[in-house]
Order: structure tokens, then sequence, then C-alpha cells
């Protein structure tokens, strides 16, 4: 079975380079396990998705040259496979808290039509897919390489992007700042189990009504002695758990943009696909989430060496708790 492996984007820059110029790549072994790397995609031993947050990241870099070929070298290798939005993923983590239902990786990773979007309904439970061969998925295939190839921000939408992330970034900028400034004996995994239930507050309320639980049961479910395990257990927020608790314990490690998708789109994938290969910062705190956490994790690697090395090796099962 193929194994799914989420890349960040700079690693998806080096697979670029590494189909259309090697000699870019400074390190041999990174070039080496990028040209390996093509080989176990092309040979249908490894898949790699897609997300939204590639395009956003790839249109961030306008329509030059090498904008187009990294576009290109996507295209090449992800093979009409796409990463369920977070926002899809979280929303359906926390009502199969409530329901019993789970998602498991054949829902989070998909070839369906317009999945990497926030308003995408997956089919929990049903048949792994397979690849794309009806005219609808054709054509959405298509709308999707002409955005990754094509699409730019305009200025406006890039200023209301960046102001809603900027937003994000200094609520938990200051929460930082105020556990600094005012120290107590408190547990920081609360204070941020605490934070994201308020920043979930819609989603876990309709997660509620889809299971039929009363508001005026919500406390049987959610309540101080029970929030941060509520969120442990959950795969894509036992990760963001992690990592933004560690965070907060150093208010000198400011919160910038792109924490964002490092953040939300990472852990993500950690959750759910057998390995992902992240920038170094975030990389470090998946791995050490994922030495806290009592869930299948993917195993996390800074670098596509590690990456291929793992892969090669044949005792390597993939997900790991």
């Amino acid at each position: 079975m193929s194994k799914v492996v989420y890349l960040d984007q700079n690693h998806w820059i080096t697979m670029a380079q590494a189909r259309f110029a090697p000699e870019k790549i400074q390190k041999a072994e990174e070039r080496e396990a990028a040209a390996a790397l093509w080989e176990l995609t092309a040979s249908g031993q490894v898949r790699l998705p897609l997300s939204m947050a590639h395009l956003v990241e790839t249109a961030h870099r306008g329509l030059k040259s090498s904008r187009r070929r990294l576009a290109r070298a996507m295209l090449d290798g992800y093979g009409g496979w796409h990463m369920l939005s977070p926002l899809v993923v979280r929303r359906y983590e926390l009502v199969g808290a409530f329901s019993g239902t789970k998602l498991t990786a054949t829902d989070v990773f998909t070839t369906a039509a317009n999945s990497p979007f926030f308003d995408y309904t997956p089919s929990i439970g049903a048949a792994a897919p397979t690849a794309a061969h009806r005219p609808d998925d054709l054509s959405w295939q298509t709308a999707w390489a002409s955005a990754l190839l094509e699409d730019t921000l305009s200025p406006e939408e890039l200023a209301a992007s960046n102001a809603v992330i900027e937003r994000w970034a200094a609520t938990l900028s200051t929460l930082a700042q105020y556990m600094r400034d005012h120290p107590g004996d408190r547990d920081i995994r609360l204070v941020t189990a605490a934070h994201m239930l308020g920043d979930q507050g819609r989603d876990i309320a309709q997660a509620l009504l889809i299971a039929g639980i009363s508001s005026e049961n919500t406390s049987a479910h959610l309540n101080e002695e029970t929030v941060v395990d509520f969120f442990a257990r959950l795969p894509f927020n036992g990760g963001v758990l992690e990592i933004t608790q560690a965070r907060l314990r150093n208010a000198s490690d400011e919160w910038v943009r792109n924490d964002l998708n490092d953040l939300f789109y990472l852990a993500c994938a950690a959750g759910y696909a057998d390995h992902v290969v992240a920038e170094k910062k975030t990389g470090v705190f998946l791995q050490q989430a994922a030495r806290a956490l009592n869930t299948p994790r993917a195993l996390v690697h800074v670098n596509l060496r590690s990456l291929v090395h793992d892969l090669q090796t044949p005792q390597e099962t993939g997900r790991h708790p």
C-alpha cells in the first residue's frame, strides 16, 4: 500500500529543484534523497498530497519562472490527491468525539473534487478512493492545475488574508505575554485547552447538535477536568494542543504569519499521514507532540534524507503510536 507523505512547501521546492535544477541543491544527500523520492512516487509506493496551503504559498510567489517550475513539479508528483482543509478535519474530529464516528486517513486524503476547501463535506467511512476518472473529477483537477500554475493574489486579497492571520498570531502572542507578566501556578495545557475551547466554540456547538447532545448536558462532556484529555485524544487537535502549549511556555517565541499554516496544516497531516516532512522548528515541536500523545502519529522528519531512509528501511511500518 502506498505511504502518504505530506511535504511542507520548502521540501516541495527541493523536489522541484531536483526535477529542474538539481545543481541548486547544495547538500548531495538531500539531492539524492529528492531523486529517490521522485522514483518512489513514480512507482506508486508514495503519495504526495497537496493542500490549500500549498496553493496559497505558491500563489504568493507571483508568476516568476521559479513559481511555474514549482507548480509543475507539484502537479507531476501529487497524482490528484489532496488533504482536506484543517478546518474541515477539526470540525469532523469534534463531531466524532461526541458521536463515536472517527475520521481516518482515507477520509482526510482523497481525490474527491473540491476536497481542499473549507466547505467540503467528507463521506466518512466510505470506500477508499481510487484515481479520479469521472468528468467532474477531471474538470476539478484541470481547474486545480490552472490555479497552481497561474493564479495570484490581488493586493486586496493578500491584505485581507494577512490581517486575519496577524490577528490570530497577535492573540496567542498576547496570551503568552500575559502569562509571562503574571506568573503563577497554572496548568499551561489547561490554559491552552481553554483557548482552543473558545476558538472552536461554534464548531463544538454544531458537533453537539449533530450528536443530539443538548446544551444543558454539555458540561458532562466538556469541563475543566476533561477538556485537556478531550482535545489530546483527537489526532489533529491533539497536535495543536501540544505545540501551542509548548510555545506558550516561552513568551519570547514570537508568533508570525507563517505559523498558522505550519501549525494547522502540518499538525493536521501529522495526525493522519504516514510521514510528514516539516520545516525544522515545527518539525521538532511535532516530534515532541508525538511523544506526549497516545494517538497514532505520522513519522515526522525535517529533511528528505531522513524520510527516504525510513521509506527504504524494511521494518518501517508507517504511522506510529
